[in-house]
């Protein structure tokens, strides 16, 4: 072989590396899983010059837990409604353990069709992310029309990266899902605390104020203030059951994810009778971590809590949203609504107010007497394309 040969042969080598080494470069510095997944799609897209990418992480089961894309513009994404829940191709290749490259996506019997609004595509890659001997994410590339199919090529481009992808995408999967579990015990410890120590001290309060509003040798006036002051620490106490129940309650041990986890918090708090419509767009749940999912998520329990409990409701809608600047999160009911002029602030108010605080965010309370309340968090998105 003559040395213009060796080098010829060793051009694709050369230029393999090299594109490894960007992608090391571009997953390097960041352990937060949220942007180690967008680095992943956009990178996707690159090596392999597909129109759109996306990539997903599976849970223990094989069930979609994310869906991150990229290649389709804001308005679109908007328009797009709730993400994909792994049906069909997206949900396929939890199974395959090699890339699955297709001409014609649309030719597939797995293809089950698009949703209104959504990009009409035809050429497909496909690449699972396997680690520990399962696959735990995939990713897939898209072409628009079938003029021009992924080549081998591509489809070894998606390959390494994936491969590359598998340790970063891994490591972050355990750590947040550790912090998750952490987090679990740590609100059991947090619930016993409150049950063995707050609300019995309470209790005990509230008994000898209770007791000192029987004697008759205090003025009327003070047996009065006493038995208001009984029935605030009543008040509060059930405030208190009311949140240990919500800490104690049930929960997916994996990363928090509100298309998931808002439906589990409905069918956990709101009755089967009422009507409940629930709104999330996939480009809302883009940019949301783990904390920021964590406290809307906890937000939302709160206000759909309160909407059962003293609201009365019969209809519930809840609403997640993406504007150019900020992310909204909003719980709307047809209640008995309240008067802020003579409504009490509990327990769950000021700790939805400190979480949307801790998101940088704006917490809107409104409570219409006979008309229902609506609640409204708004946070900045944390960039803008």
């Amino acid at each position: 072989m003559t040395t213009a040969q060796r080098a010829e042969d060793a051009g694709p080598i050369v230029s393999r590396l090299a594109e490894m080494a960007e992608t090391s470069e571009i997953l390097a510095g960041t352990s937060d899983l949220n942007v180690i997944l967008q680095r992943v799609a956009q990178r996707a897209r690159e090596v392999t010059g597909a129109d759109h990418a996306a990539i997903s992480t599976f849970d223990d089961e094989g069930v979609m837990e994310r869906f991150i894309y990229t290649g389709i513009d804001e308005a679109s994404a908007r328009r797009l409604g709730n993400p994909p829940t792994g049906r069909g191709l997206l949900g396929a290749l939890v199974r395959y353990d090699r890339p699955l490259r297709l001409n014609n996506l649309k030719k597939d019997p797995r293809f089950t069709g698009w949703p209104e609004h959504h990009p009409d595509m035809g050429s497909f890659l496909g690449a699972p992310i396997r680690a520990g001997g399962r696959t735990i994410g995939s990713l897939y590339m898209t072409r628009i029309g079938t003029e021009h199919p992924f080549s081998e090529y591509d489809e070894l481009s998606a390959a390494l990266l994936a491969m590359q992808a598998a340790v970063s995408v891994a490591t972050a999967l355990a750590r947040e899902r550790s912090g998750r579990l952490f987090l679990l015990e740590e609100r059991a410890r947090i619930a016993h605390d409150l049950h063995d120590g707050t609300i019995q001290s309470l209790y005990a309060l509230g008994l000898e104020l209770d007791s000192l509003a029987s004697r008759d040798d205090f003025p009327s006036e003070s047996r009065q203030a006493l038995s208001t002051g009984v029935g605030r620490i009543n008040e509060l106490i059930a405030d208190i059951r009311t949140y240990i129940t919500m800490l104690e309650a049930e929960a997916p041990t994996a990363q928090p994810e509100l298309s998931r986890d808002l439906a589990f918090v409905i069918r956990q708090i709101v009755a089967p009778g009422t009507d409940t419509v629930v709104n999330i767009t996939a480009a809302a749940l883009q940019e949301l971590d783990a904390r920021e999912s964590e406290d809307l998520l906890y937000i939302a329990r709160e206000a759909l809590s309160n909407a059962v409990r003293h609201g009365a409701a019969t209809k519930i809608g809840v609403d997640l949203r993406q504007t150019q600047g900020e992310t909204s999160l909003t719980i709307q009911d047809n209640g008995v609504g309240f008067d802020p002029e003579h409504t009490r602030t509990g327990l769950g108010s000021v700790t939805m107010r400190t979480r949307a605080d801790r998101l940088g965010g704006t917490l809107t309370v409104l409570g219409i007497p006979g008309m229902g309340t609506t609640v409204r968090v708004a946070i900045p998105r944390s960039h803008n394309d």
